[in-house]
């Protein structure tokens, strides 16, 4: 069975977002900026891999924006 997933979350910096966390990215998972935010999607065969999958990605966004908010001040 084909599990996907595809997140849209909006953030100040998508590109520097992204480029912190596209060295991580697996064949089966992606994450870029299409302009207005930054896009994650997941294809996995099992439901457990999709939540952790989404799971790491959300904790590192999570620390991104706040590393980003601390520079930016």
């Amino acid at each position: 069975m084909l599990c996907y997933a595809r997140l849209k979350i909006k953030s100040k910096d998508a590109d520097s977002v992204v480029k912190a966390l596209k060295p991580d990215d697996p064949e089966w998972c992606k994450c870029y900026s299409d302009g207005e935010g930054i896009v994650i999607e997941v294809k996995v065969n099992k439901v457990g891999t999709l939540l952790s999958a989404l799971d790491d990605y959300l904790m590192n966004l999570k620390v991104c924006e706040r590393i980003l908010n601390i520079l930016n001040k």
